[in-house]
């Protein structure tokens, strides 16, 4: 529309211009030279428009002349990207589907075709790390770091080759260079935390947790959780040197960032019991009881206990009434009670807690139980027996490999996964029955239906049946000794 009007008006000028000249013809002489020009003002008008146009186009012509070879340079050095680019998109395709000597000639064409040399590195490199070739492909990347374009790639490159040659050192020193270069890189933030814990530097890890949390790699219950357990790792390393001051600090701290962490409550009533301060001790596990009871945590509550057994199983009450449907709840005060001579007290929870979860633990105390209440010493040999094939007790193992360890740490010392080892019973698992298909020949057994829930699983039997948070629901939170299902 607007070109439209704007065509419109400048025909308008012109034939005003025209119609205004044929009615003032008027005219003029110029003398230059020797020679006399006479004409109307209006062909003189025409004549020098004429002039003006010849002129431009003498101009244009001169411009298109002298920019020529820039022009040929950009026709032509398109032509070479297209062809560098095309080569480079079938050497990626070559390295994925693992012909290395393909994938070499076509990084010969990029580096033929393009003048940035960096692609050419980078596809070198990938293609002599798939070949085996990794003195080759670390060249590469060594040189990707003389620019600063490419050398944080050139950084996690020779982090992944230190990675797979295992040299932890080189590759914690090269996740430290590419941090600094991206320090929000979601890759480069998990891979550098997980070299710090390996080699225990635990106050950096707590550092680049702020640079995690700017760069929202973990979320706000997970970072709290990191946080936690990084300040029980330094705890149990003040521990270690005898400085029980510091090492109870940050215990105290760690739990007032994670209440229902199990870890540190063991390690901090631990430590209250070992140094005589058995009342703080009692403090502390009636605090984390309320959320996360375990046999770990009741076994240090009973050897704070003083007085005679009576009073013991007061003090057990009191504890079990923070958490009083929960399984170690019922446990504890069976164990307190058998102490105590109260047969019908320690039958009572031990049966209330073996309608949920049956453990060796369980019958060992039922064992107990008949020889000291009825002297019942075939009976007690019997429950001895199911104790063996009963489910194992909990205690501390990793969840990643099922490692178990003597204490709780902060990485598994088998797998080294962070945060993995809690109070945990681990799967049982046997040899699935053979069976045969039912037939007219062979009916299915009525007790069929009688047989515990399991999972099967390459011929094996996973059994689940038993396992629940304490409070009667199935569970996979590993703070109640239980796996999560296969």
């Amino acid at each position: 529309m607007i070109r439209l009007l704007t065509f419109i008006l400048i025909t308008a000028v012109l034939v005003g211009c025209t119609v205004w000249f044929a009615d003032n013809p008027g005219r003029m002489t110029v003398v230059w030279l020797g020679y006399r020009f006479d004409g109307s003002i209006g062909m003189v008008a025409l004549a020098l428009l004429a002039l003006t146009a010849i002129c431009v186009l003498i101009w244009r012509g001169w411009t298109i002349i002298a920019n020529s070879p820039g022009w040929v340079g950009r026709l032509l050095g398109s032509r070479r990207r297209k062809k560098g680019q095309q080569a480079l998109t079938m050497g990626l395709l070559e390295l994925a589907s693992g012909d290395v000597r393909q994938a070499l000639k076509h990084t010969r064409a990029v580096d033929r075709y393009l003048e940035d040399d960096t692609l050419t590195r980078l596809l070198t490199a990938q293609a002599a790390e798939l070949d085996g070739n990794n003195d080759a492909a670390k060249r590469q990347f060594e040189a990707m770091l003389e620019k600063p374009d490419s050398a944080f790639f050139g950084l996690r490159g020779l982090l992944q080759l230190s990675l797979k040659t295992n040299d932890r050192e080189d590759a914690l020193d090269y996740a430290e260079r590419a941090h600094r270069l991206r320090p929000r890189n979601p890759a480069v933030i998990v891979t550098l935390f997980d070299l710090l814990l390996t080699s225990k530097r635990w106050d950096r890890a707590l550092s680049l947790l702020v640079d995690a949390q700017k760069a929202e790699v973990f979320g706000e219950k997970e970072l709290t959780r990191r946080r936690a357990l990084l300040i029980t790792a330094k705890a149990e390393d003040a521990i270690a040197s005898g400085e029980n001051a510091e090492a109870i600090k940050l215990l105290r701290k760690a739990l007032n960032s994670a209440d229902d962490f199990t870890g540190a409550a063991v390690l901090l009533a631990g430590l209250y019991r070992d140094l005589k301060q058995e009342a703080k001790a009692r403090d502390v596990i009636l605090h984390s009881w309320r959320t996360t009871p375990s046999a770990a945590l009741s076994a240090i509550y009973l050897d704070t206990l003083t007085g005679d057994p009576l009073a013991q199983v007061k003090s057990v009450e009191k504890l079990a009434a923070t958490n009083p449907d929960h399984v170690e709840s019922q446990i504890i005060l069976a164990e307190a009670a058998l102490l105590a001579d109260l047969w019908g007290m320690a039958r009572s929870n031990l049966e209330k807690a073996m309608t949920r979860k049956t453990e060796a633990r369980h019958y060992r105390l039922l064992a107990d139980l008949e020889l000291r209440e009825k002297q019942d010493g075939a009976k007690a040999r019997d429950l001895l027996v199911k104790a063996s094939h009963a489910n194992p007790d909990p205690d501390w193992r990793c969840g990643a490999c099922g490692t178990e360890t003597d204490r709780w740490v902060v990485s598994c010392p088998s797998c080294h996964s962070f945060g993995s080892v809690e109070w945990r019973s681990p799967l049982r698992v046997h040899q699935a029955p053979t069976s045969t298909a039912p037939d007219a020949g062979n009916p299915p057994s009525k007790d069929a239906a009688k047989d515990p829930v399991a999972i099967g699983q390459n011929a094996t039997i996973i059994d689940h049946s038993n396992d629940d948070d304490g409070n009667g629901n199935s569970a996979n939170n590993p703070q109640e000794g239980n796996q999560p299902a296969l």
